[in-house]
């Protein structure tokens, strides 16, 4: 009897260590980056954050383009259009785990975690 009692609580231990390990282990990636462009024309992007940048540079309309960075800061997208128009976002917080996700449009760049839209 106590030797099936053993063998319960070793196998509960390790099931609550496994699921312990699988909603753990996200917070250890790099933050992810997306960005996408629903606007009808290509856009030149820029994200910026501390005294970094990282020239994304064309993305063509419908598309979308996916990066990571190995910091932990506030991020902005500054989004360049064919007639010569700039907009910017607004900062955005990320970490290790996060996906940020930058929307852009004919006229504005929104951004946002996965788990908002």
């Amino acid at each position: 009897m106590a030797r099936r009692i053993l063998n319960i609580l070793t196998l509960a231990a390790l099931v609550f260590f496994t699921i312990l390990v699988i909603l753990a282990a996200p917070s250890f990636f790099d933050p992810e980056f997306e960005v996408v462009n629903e606007s009808t024309v290509p856009v030149f992007v820029v994200a910026e954050w501390r005294n970094q940048e990282k020239i994304i540079g064309g993305i063509d309309p419908m598309s979308t383009y996916t990066f990571s960075v190995n910091a932990e800061a506030a991020m902005k997208f500054r989004v360049g259009y064919p007639g010569g128009g700039e907009v910017e976002s607004e900062a955005i917080y990320f970490t290790s785990g996060t996906k940020v996700i930058a929307t852009i449009t004919s006229n504005a760049v929104r951004v946002g975690y996965d788990d908002e839209t």
